[in-house]
């Protein structure tokens, strides 16, 4: 049964100002809810049975650009919010909008121990990540890698961060993501289940591309862009891997590192 369509044309009213909070971290956490723009990326979700709280158009792209059957196809799913322009230029963080936002719920927190009991292959930890588009990359990249999990340690980049979204390129919604702490307590937890721990480092680190650095199951750890790995997960890590430097680079961005190290463990998946 198709929603109604509702209208906003205030600033005033209670829904845009919920919506409008979304795009600062506090009250997407106080709501457990995001933005996602982009009507690919929409579509796709809807397809994959992804849950929405509303969708919300740009009046205009909805009355002139949108076609009959994908009206049928949006208001069967979800609740529609028409939204006068200037209004929805305040929600939108495109330069160029496409006129359509969805709202979904932020995934429920669950404990590392409670995730590992239902999953069994290589992932990858973030050891607090900065950038927004960093981390938006690495979990693109992960998603295009296979890997399904990615925990990020408390002090990253919050990954709803609209920037973060964006940069993933849809691929927020097939990665889980996981927050843990910076403790030792994390690395006992994942040795309990069966992970290697493989940190990058410069120091006392060998080629990554040693095979006898990996274990049947991996879990890699990529460090904060300015400060690398924690010293306590490196004392606790069971490897320690560097790509090499051929130029003169100084080092390589902490996503395009991430990357070549996700495809390294894709890779041992065929050996």
């Amino acid at each position: 049964m198709s929603a109604l369509i509702l209208e906003i044309a205030s600033s005033q009213n209670k829904t845009f100002k919920k919506f409008k909070s979304l795009t600062l971290k506090k009250y997407r956490e106080k709501e457990a809810l995001f933005l996602l723009e982009g009507q690919r990326y929409i579509e796709s979700a809807l397809e994959n049975g992804i849950l929405f709280e509303a969708i919300l158009f740009d009046e205009t792209t909805w009355h002139e650009s949108i076609d009959t059957p994908s009206k049928e196809f949006y208001q069967s799913a979800t609740q529609i919010y028409l939204i006068t322009e200037g209004l929805f230029k305040e929600l939108s963080q495109t330069e160029q909008s496409q006129g359509i936002i969805g709202v979904l719920p932020i995934p429920e927190k669950k404990t590392l121990t409670q995730i590992l009991e239902t999953h069994n292959s290589n992932l990858i930890m973030l050891d607090r990540i900065q950038d927004p588009g960093n981390l938006g990359t690495i979990i693109r990249t992960a998603d295009a890698a296979g890997l399904e999990m990615i925990l990020l340690v408390r002090g990253s980049a919050d990954p709803y961060n609209p920037k973060v979204v964006r940069s993933t390129a849809g691929s927020i919604l097939s990665v889980q993501l996981v927050e843990v702490d910076e403790t030792i307590e994390t690395i006992h937890i994942l040795k309990s289940f069966g992970y290697h721990i493989v940190v990058t480092a410069l120091e006392g680190a060998t080629d990554y591309d040693d095979v006898s650095n990996y274990g049947a199951k991996n879990c890699l750890v990529i460090g904060n862009e300015a400060n690398g790995v924690s010293t306590a997960f490196i004392e606790a890590s069971d490897a320690r891997v560097k790509i090499p430097i051929i130029g003169r680079a100084e080092s390589l961005n902490a996503a395009v590192a991430a990357g070549i190290m996700m495809y390294k463990l894709r890779s041992l998946d065929r050996l």
